[in-house]
């Protein structure tokens, strides 16, 4: 995964949108020596919209437990967050 961050970096891997940001595809990391299924790698870097959208009322509480000393770059991102999950 580390690889494939530098490589997004530096315009040499891909991905694909999704409502939390880019994620790569299956192709896009380098699985050599690793003991893993490509198609559980899928699995594990699939999407669900609706899964996500019953997360944020327990991401919003944890939030409200934070209070103030929660940075307004974090509150932003999640109101974005918010907004492209309603999509």
């Amino acid at each position: 995964m580390l690889k494939w961050i530098i490589d997004r970096i530096e315009g040499r891997a891909g991905g694909r949108s999704t409502p939390i940001g880019v994620v790569p595809a299956v192709e896009d990391l380098d699985l050599e020596g690793l003991d893993v299924d490509p198609d559980d790698v899928a699995k594990a870097l699939a999407v669900d919209p609706g899964e996500w959208r019953r997360e944020l009322p327990m991401i919003e509480e944890w939030f409200e437990f934070v209070g103030e000393k929660l940075p307004t770059g974090v509150k932003d991102e999640f109101e974005a967050l918010k907004q492209r999950l309603a999509e």
